[in-house]
């Protein structure tokens, strides 16, 4: 035992503080020793209970004193390992559990979810106290608990601790069944008392594949729904769920169904009518009310501004003087009474045919060369307001500084929010998205610091999640698409919302998160009714949608569903189009159909250089099945397109991996190996090799491997029999492949995008790495080599994370050795420490947050200044590792990528980008008392001159021939 087992009965005693009580409990979980001892501590606290099984004072005195051990929250931990066989009780079956375990005879729920488990779904009225606090749960009865644990009833003990909000013991149980609905379906309810409804969807989208009618899987679909803001999808769920006629359940559905499609409608109604008074108020007509500006104040205040600007007259702008009070009132202001007073000193005899004009403007009924025109007479007149309104109409990268300008001298905060956000959008457009990331964020940062202004500064919060989506940071995206789609539900802005959804359909398809991209598109179909035109983009991404899972069938019933709208098609539509081209659900119109569309986009003037680009990709793409040699010059001549652009220019990267994908898969489909191997070289930017390499990609239905073996001697597979998105690697690569590669002292990889960075692509005994670019890797000529090592990291506490073990191998002497440890481990030390390093070992945590990157991160010691401790991708862009260094990063999940449909993100990719000539890093956890263990010999080795890939490989069998643990098969290496 070590050191740290001597803290056990403390802990068992309730002696520690909350955060050590949490390092010991995982401790407990990894040690036999403590295992075992505390089986007997355990044994002999219910022997004591048995002994004192009298009524009276001691009886109550003991039992009070076990319920309220602290350590009593890991009591399952022990029961897994045969506790029961401890316990002396005759085996009972589940349902003879008491019923106070499931708290069944309390007058209320304590849940909103539903479980599974007989005993714990009986229906009741759901209450909770507006205080958040309400009664304690009564506490588990210990005997009942040893009950179901004999009984192998784990889904019951799932369940009682589920009900008393003990989600870690509860996870842990459920973690012992077997995949079923019912399984799927308390994984979800879990996930939701975690506030974690993404995740329960997809939980639930499975549990109703296996049984569709599953009531607790439908009731908890609907609050996962609900939790979205997805109110109308929740309502169906609801619905499905009161048709199974289930006592209580069923009217209690019912209920909340009406409830939520009562509230959708009124909030639909309230806007489009607000929509239609405005309107009316801008071209004379009654002010809106006050009880509309308390509403809807965002859209009021736009109201009153075109409003204002078409007044015809001073009397007409004294009558709005009511609603510009109350409007100022809500932002604690008086811009729009002073900006009354100013229109009302106006000269009106000047002022009033160009105020008609724009309320004609704001109707749409001026355009092109009229707007133009109108915009010259305005300045003429040096009508400055309703200039600066008529600009709004204009594209913004026209009078950029005139805009400002203007704005600015309203002193009115609102418009300077308004040029900001302007001013962004024409940085987009320009192709310049990173300046106007910093705009937005800074915009941003500003209202929401104010707590004013919360209609502009949610529009710019969506505004900044299209600018992420541009520089393909889907996660930063769906943040603000998130923070945005709150605000406008809380201000009911139901038009926003309709945007929000279409947005977050579209990240959560490229995130590849296709039942959450199909849950917002369909809640924006439910919400649109009135007709094609306003269902065309929806249709079009959920049709995409289908297409990323595979059911092509629905993706060309909802993609003709949105030809037949008549709408300007859109890129996405015409990238469908082509893919639907090598499938039997090809059209004979679809030529003329894609010829329609790409000739409306480039005439559009909207499309920069690498639109164009891939415009042209999708051209050749849709050929290639047709016409091969006019696919191919097509898909050529967008390669050498993008060669012109920047990198930072996404749709020119996407040209590019498209384009080489529909060649690589070409040169696959007609037996061309030779060619296809030179065409995944080609994209490496390296020669191809002459033996001893795979390439390996997957696209939709398609999969291609093609390799050279340690003779030269080509070998290729082709198929195009997937059903389902692909999500594990093993067996991909068929076994005369992996055979005839084994004689190979060590393998390169050419992986492309999803497969590139997935562990288990070739078994363990073989040497391989992904080859990641074309540089030779090679270190450096210097005299010297530099070891940079990162270690004892302070991770934030907010985190919950285990101390990690000290770093101290005995044999090593320091020489040529920078250590960062503790405080001084912060992302930029360590960042300027790695630049000259020829070795980097960082030990630390990692950890998958989406809310931080879109890949894994590293946890280091935080600043003192902003607390920021996370080591990230973006961190890494850009920086220059002169010493072309061997990285070590020995934390958990470091090797882990996102797989978007162009590219791959992740921390050993960043690193080999920034110059390191080699990457080791684990997809999964690592145990901390082996980490050293495992990786010094393999560095050790590495340092000696032995290639890297023979290193790890003889290593690696040698840790599973002397160790039970099988995490090093999960150490990938990237070179």
């Amino acid at each position: 035992m070590s050191s740290v087992c001597d803290n056990l009965e403390r802990f068992v005693d309730g002696e520690m503080l909350p955060a050590d009580a949490e390092n010991f409990r995982h401790h407990l979980a990894r040690c036999a020793a403590c295992e075992s001892r505390m089986k007997e501590l355990l044994a002999l606290e219910l022997l004591s209970d048995d002994a004192l099984n009298s009524p009276g004072p001691e009886r109550l005195g003991a039992t009070s004193r076990w319920r309220n051990k602290s350590w009593l929250m890991v009591v399952p931990l022990a029961l897994a390992a045969g506790l029961a066989a401890l316990v002396l009780v005759p085996q009972t079956q589940p349902t003879d559990a008491a019923p106070e375990l499931w708290l069944a005879e309390a007058a209320t729920r304590p849940l909103e979810v539903r479980l599974t488990h007989p005993g714990a779904d009986g229906h009741r009225p759901y209450q909770v106290m507006r205080s958040g606090t309400g009664a304690r749960p009564q506490a588990l009865a210990l005997r009942e608990l040893a009950r179901l644990e004999e009984a192998a009833d784990h889904r019951g003990i799932a369940s009682a601790f589920l009900l008393r909000g003990d989600l870690a013991q509860a996870s842990a149980f459920l973690d012992k069944l077997p995949a079923s609905a019912d399984l799927d379906t308390d994984r979800a309810a879990l996930a939701l008392q975690q506030d974690e409804p993404e995740k329960a969807l997809v939980l639930l989208e499975r549990a109703l594949k296996r049984k569709p009618r599953h009531a607790q899987a439908l009731w908890n679909q609907a609050l996962a729904l609900q939790r979205l803001g997805l109110s109308l999808r929740a309502a169906e769920s609801f619905e499905q769920v009161a048709q199974l006629g289930e006592r209580g359940w069923s009217d209690e559905a019912a209920q909340r169904a009406q409830a939520l499609r009562n509230a959708a409608e009124q909030e639909r109604k309230d806007w489009k009518g607000m929509r239609q008074d405005c309107q009316r108020m801008v071209d004379g007509g009654a002010p809106l009310s006050t009880a509309q500006a308390e509403t809807l104040p965002g859209m009021a205040r736009v109201c009153l501004y075109n409003a204002l600007r078409a007044a015809a007259s001073p009397e007409r702008v004294e009558s709005l003087h009511p609603l510009a009070v109350v409007l100022d009132r809500k932002e604690d202001g008086t811009h729009l009474e002073d900006a009354l007073r100013r229109t009302a000193r106006r000269d009106f005899s000047a002022r009033t045919p160009l105020a008609s004009e724009y309320a004609r403007l704001t109707r749409g009924e001026v355009k092109g060369a009229a707007l133009e025109s109108f915009l010259s007479r305005l300045r003429e007149a040096r009508q400055e307001d309703l200039l600066l309104g008529a600009l709004a109409y204009a594209d913004p990268r026209q009078f950029p500084d005139e805009y400002r300008a203007l704005a600015l001298e309203t002193k009115d905060p609102w418009f300077a929010l308004l040029a900001e956000e302007r001013q962004a959008r024409a940085d987009a457009l320009a192709d310049a998205p990173q300046r106007a990331r910093e705009r937005l964020q800074a915009a941003v940062k500003t209202c929401t610091a104010s707590g004013r202004q919360l209609y502009r500064c949610m529009l710019m919060q969506r505004e900044l999640g299209l600018v992420m989506a541009r520089l393909h940071r889907p996660v930063d995206a769906r943040a603000r698409f998130v923070g945005a789609l709150r605000a406008a539900r809380d201000s009911r802005e139901w038009g926003s919302q309709r945007n929000l959804l279409q947005d977050l359909g579209q990240v959560a398809r490229t995130q590849g998160d296709l039942v959450l991209a199909r849950a917002y598109v369909e809640e924006l179909l439910l919400q649109t009714p009135e007709g094609c035109a306003d269902s065309e983009v929806a249709l079009t991404s959920l049709a995409l949608a289908h297409h990323r899972a595979l059911d092509v069938a629905g993706a060309r019933e909802l993609l003709d569903r949105a030809i037949q709208c008549s709408q300007k098609p859109s890129m996405a539509r015409l990238a469908l189009l082509a893919d639907l081209a090598r499938t039997p659900f090809r059209k004979p119109e679809d030529a003329r159909l894609l010829e329609q569309g790409l000739g409306a986009l480039r005439d559009s003037g909207t499309q920069d250089a690498g639109d164009l680009a891939l415009l042209r990709h999708i051209e050749g793409r849709f050929y290639l099945e047709q016409d091969a040699h006019r696919g191919q010059a097509l898909l050529r001549q967008a390669l050498a397109d993008t060669t012109k652009l920047p990198a930072a220019n996404v749709s020119a990267r996407k040209a590019r991996v498209y384009s080489y994908t529909s060649l690589i898969f070409d040169a696959g489909r007609t037996g061309e190996l030779a060619q296809g191997l030179a065409l995944f070289s080609e994209e490496h930017a390296m020669p191809a090799p002459e033996r001893c390499v795979l390439g390996v990609t997957v696209d939709d239905e398609r999969t291609f491997v093609v390799a050279r073996d340690a003779e030269g001697r080509l070998l290729g597979h082709h198929d195009t029999g997937r059903t389902a998105p692909l999500e594990g690697v093993e067996g991909l690569v068929p076994g005369a492949v992996v055979k005839a590669l084994r004689a190979c002292p060590s393998v390169d990889i050419l992986a492309r995008p999803p497969v590139q960075g997935r562990a288990g692509l070739l078994p363990s005994d073989i040497a391989w790495s992904y080859r990641v670019g074309g540089l030779p890797n090679t270190p450096p000529s210097q005299a010297k080599a530099q070891r940079l090592i990162v270690t004892d990291v302070l991770a934030p506490a907010s985190l919950h994370l285990p101390t990690l073990r000290a770093w101290n191998p005995a044999s090593d002497t320091g020489e040529g050795r920078t250590l960062l440890r503790g405080a001084e481990a912060t992302p930029p030390r360590v960042l300027a420490a790695m630049r000259d390093a020829t070795e980097v070992q960082v030990h630390a945590h990692g950890i998958i947050d989406p809310s931080v990157a879109d890949a894994s991160v590293l946890v280091l010691s935080p600043e003192a200044t902003g607390g920021r401790f996370a080591l990230t991708t973006g961190d890494l862009k850009g920086q220059r590792l002169r010493g072309r260094p061997v990285v070590l990063l020995a934390a958990c999940y470091a090797g882990h990528t996102s797989a978007y449909l162009h590219e791959n993100f992740g921390l050993p990719l960043a690193f080999i980008e920034s110059g390191a000539r080699a990457v080791l890093a684990a997809t999964q956890e690592i145990p901390d008392d082996e980490a050293h263990a495992f990786f010094e010999p393999v560095l050790a080795r590495i340092r000696e001159g032995v290639p890297a890939t023979v290193a790890l490989r003889d290593e690696r069998q040698a840790w599973l021939r002397r160790h039970a643990s099988s995490w090093v098969q999960q150490v990938l290496l990237f070179e």
